[in-house]
């Protein structure tokens, strides 16, 4: 095929940055239809972008046969009906932003669909595997440079002054664990090359006072032991007062490696007489920017040479299944063994 047709379900922040990625920067890729509930969405993205198709009904972009395709891009609690809906409809290739579904009911019901379409390929949308930073140091890892893993320990901090839009998104996205740190838990079981056995949290409302008649949280601690015995820490924050903080260490018998230690913007140092600074990311679209890019060119790709992608349903499963966990033994401040 000249180019890959693709349909995207979806055109909120992410949604149209996938889009934006598609039709501007994949050669090989066609942003065909896009699908959004919000019209003024439709408009906007179809001017600019010329899709040939356009609509508000996500089945229409599921039954359209001159789709290669679909990019599910959409509000996570509706991931499960539109991937089982590919699924029974014999679509073969989809990606689908993270979480996959948002309880063990919904993920179980995913698989059930997928394995029922035989040959079908679901992408899911844990980008930092895609990272050049991440995928370094994921090579040396299995390279022996730390020797024998020991810990792996991960920071997740979202910038602070966003109160207004966490109170809005929290009741769509599951709750912070689901929502931030699927992110980490998949990264780190892919370093380390293990599941989770047990985890415990702790956490609370610290800064954003409406998000507890939300049943909801703003600061916690998990610690997850992996059956191959690494342990693991995971720490998350939505009040990031100098902004987006990202940081991992995988520590070992014989070194350790760090990624993202200072959350710096650019390689400027600022030096006067109220001392040494450096500007800090302020969003995670600054700084996770490429990677959205090299996932979409990953599926894309994949298309073309009919291949699993790297990032498969069963990950996205683990990472859900890790994450009903966590959240109960958050709420419970319990240890829960998966």
């Amino acid at each position: 095929m000249d180019k890959v047709k693709l349909g995207i379900i979806g055109l909120g922040r992410l949604g149209r940055k996938h889009a934006e990625n598609i039709h501007y920067k994949i050669p090989n890729a066609e942003l065909t239809a896009i699908c959004s509930t919000v019209q003024q969405e439709l408009d906007e993205v179809g001017r600019e972008m010329d899709s040939k198709y356009s609509t508000t009904d996500f089945m229409e972009i599921i039954d359209n046969e001159d789709l290669d395709g679909i990019v599910v891009a959409s509000t996570s609690q509706q991931h499960c009906r539109m991937v089982c809906a590919a699924a029974e409809a014999g679509r073969k290739y989809v990606y689908v932003e993270k979480p996959l579904g948002m309880t063990i009911a919904e993920i179980d019901q995913i698989k059930t669909a997928v394995e029922g379409n035989p040959g079908m390929a679901v992408q899911v949308g844990y980008n930092r595997r895609f990272d050049k930073s991440v995928r370094a140091a994921k090579k040396k890892l299995d390279e022996g440079y730390i020797g024998t893993p020991i810990q792996v320990r991960m920071i997740n901090r979202d910038m602070a002054g966003m109160e207004e839009f966490i109170l809005k998104f929290s009741p769509t996205s599951g709750g912070l664990v689901m929502d931030m740190l699927t992110h980490d838990y998949d990264c780190a079981r892919w370093f380390v090359g293990s599941e989770a056995k047990t985890v415990y949290g702790i956490g609370d409302v610290f800064v954003y006072e409406g998000l507890r008649e939300l049943n909801d949280i703003d600061n916690c601690n998990i610690l997850v032991t992996f059956e191959n015995g690494v342990m693991g820490q995971f720490e998350t924050s939505r009040n990031c007062s100098y902004g987006y903080h990202v940081e991992t260490e995988i520590y070992g018998s014989e070194g350790c490696i760090r990624l993202g230690t200072l959350p710096t913007k650019d390689r400027v140092t600022y030096m006067n007489i109220d001392g040494v600074t450096t500007k800090s990311v302020e969003w995670f679209f600054e700084y996770w920017e490429p990677t959205f890019l090299a996932e979409m060119q990953h599926y894309v790709d994949c298309v073309i040479e009919n291949r699993q992608p790297l990032v498969t349903m069963e990950d996205g499963y683990r990472a859900v299944e890790w994450a009903c966990a966590a959240t109960t033994a958050v709420r419970d401040r319990t240890t829960v063994e998966l």
